[in-house]
């Protein structure tokens, strides 16, 4: 399960990209292995410098030996990734791979699943309240949403940012980024009739 975090800057704060380009620096996966064991593995990059080699680099080792990348709307994911590999062919190999096996969960819940609450909206924070009948979004401290870590990362990367501000920017952005790819998790599970793993 991958989710990205991305910043589109109007004016173009790094070198070969351009305006409102979705720059990745954020992306937290689950893996998957025997047994229902997840395994959490995550990226953060709040240097302020061009966070995307850095990126790539540890997507490439962490997605070698999956065999199915799962991502919520993965047109959005398998894109960024596809970005990644055409700008550093080294890394290619292992990123196009895994833009070439990337599945969309939105696909299947379109398909299998509706609720009322979700008021004509499959966005995941519509859907995993219906599901797990609580929504853990409502309780994060201070990133709840796609914007609000577009923000969190503006303000983190200001040279103003006092290390204290940027630790607390930092939590809050990894807490968001887990329970994106937590949510996935938790919908599959209750497409299979299955209460959500415990991952805490």
């Amino acid at each position: 399960m991958l989710d990205f975090e991305s910043i589109g800057f109007v004016v173009p704060r790094w070198l070969g990209t351009r305006p409102y380009q979705q720059v990745p620096f954020q992306w937290s996966c689950y893996i998957e292995g025997t047994a229902g064991h997840y395994e959490l593995k995550e990226f953060l990059d709040l240097s302020g410098d061009d966070p995307r080699r850095q990126c790539a680099l540890a997507l490439a080792r962490v997605l070698s030996d999956v065999q199915c990348v799962i991502a919520y709307n993965a047109s959005y994911e398998r894109a960024r990734l596809l970005e990644l590999a055409a700008l550093f062919p080294d890394l290619a190999p292992e990123l196009s791979r895994a833009a070439g096996i990337t599945w969309d969960l939105l696909s299947l819940v379109r398909r299998s699943y509706y609720h009322r609450d979700m008021r004509g909206s499959w966005s995941i924070k519509s859907v995993l309240p219906t599901v797990l009948k609580t929504d853990p979004y409502a309780v994060l401290p201070g990133v709840r949403s796609g914007g609000a870590a577009q923000l969190a990362y503006y303000q983190a990367t200001q040279n103003q940012a006092t290390p204290e501000r940027r630790a607390e920017l930092a939590n809050g952005l990894r807490a968001y980024c887990r329970v994106d790819v937590w949510a996935m998790i938790a919908i599959a599970s209750a497409l299979r009739r299955q209460p959500p793993p415990n991952l805490n």
